[in-house]
C-alpha cells in the first residue's frame, strides 16, 4: 500500500488550516456540531470556510445528526469536499443525502460513515454502497473526541472492503502501532489516519510543529 494519508481534524481557524495545506496534510477537518469544544462556528463562518481554497487538500464537514437539507446548506456555503457522518445516521438517511447532493449538483461530495466501536466490531456491511470510506472511532456519548483509543485488535483480522480513516486518540506514540496495523487483513484497506485531540495546545489551536513530526516519523 501507498503512503498513508493525513487527516487533521477540529480546525477552528484559517491560518492553521493554511499551515497544515502547505504542510502536505491531505483531509482538513471542520466540525459543525455545536456542543463539540471545536465547534468551527463558534470562530469561523461558512464564508470564512469556503474562502479557504486548498491546492489539493479535501475540505471535511463532520457533522453529526442533522438534518439532510443542512448538510446540503452547508456543504455549499463552505465548499466541503466531503462530509463525516458522525452520528446516527442510518442508512435511508444516506440514501436520502445522496439524492439530494445530486439534485443540488454536488454529484463530486464524498461521504465518509463513522462506525463508532466499543467492544465489538460493528456491522459496517449495510452501508458498503452507500459511503465512499468508513472511519473508525472509539464509542462514547460525546461522538467522538474522546482523545482516547479503542481495541484496534478488533479490526485487525476483518477485510474491511472500503477505504477507512482510522481515528481515536491517535498520537505520536502509536507509529510502530500503525505499522502493524499496516500489515494486518484490515490493514490492506487503510487509507488514512485522523488526528486530532493528541496534537493539540487546547482545543481547536492545533500544535503545528508535532504534527510535521509526527508525519516526518510515518514517511
Amino acid at each position: 500500500m501507498g503512503t498513508l494519508k493525513i487527516k487533521v481534524c477540529g480546525l477552528t481557524t484559517i491560518n492553521q488550516a493554511i499551515a497544515l495545506e502547505a504542510m502536505g496534510v491531505d483531509c482538513i477537518g471542520f466540525i459543525f456540531y455545536a456542543p463539540s469544544k471545536r465547534y468551527v462556528l463558534n470562530t469561523l463562518s461558512l464564508e470564512d470556510i469556503r474562502t479557504f481554497t486548498p491546492s489539493h487538500a479535501k475540505k471535511v464537514g463532520v457533522l453529526v445528526n442533522e438534518p439532510v437539507e443542512n448538510v446540503i446548506h452547508i456543504v455549499k456555503e463552505a465548499g466541503l469536499d466531503m462530509v463525516q457522518l458522525h452520528g446516527d445516521e442510518d442508512l435511508e438517511y444516506y440514501e436520502q443525502l445522496r439524492s439530494q447532493l445530486s439534485h443540488a449538483s454536488l454529484h463530486n461530495v464524498q461521504l465518509i460513515k463513522v462506525f463508532r466501536v466499543g467492544d465489538k466490531m460493528p456491522d459496517i456491511v449495510p452501508f458498503e454502497n452507500v459511503a465512499d470510506y468508513y472511519l473508525f472511532d472509539t464509542d462514547s456519548k460525546l461522538y467522538g473526541g474522546t482523545g482516547a483509543h479503542f481495541n484496534w485488535e478488533l479490526l485487525k483480522g476483518n477485510i474491511i472492503g472500503k477505504p477507512y480513516f482510522l481515528s481515536g486518540g491517535i498520537g505520536s506514540n502509536d507509529i510502530g502501532g500503525i505499522e502493524v496495523m499496516k500489515k494486518t487483513k484490515a490493514g490492506s484497506d487503510l487509507f488514512a489516519l485522523d488526528i486530532n485531540s493528541q496534537f493539540e495546545i487546547e482545543p481547536g489551536n492545533k500544535n503545528i510543529e508535532k504534527i510535521k513530526s509526527f508525519i516526518d516519523a510515518l514517511i
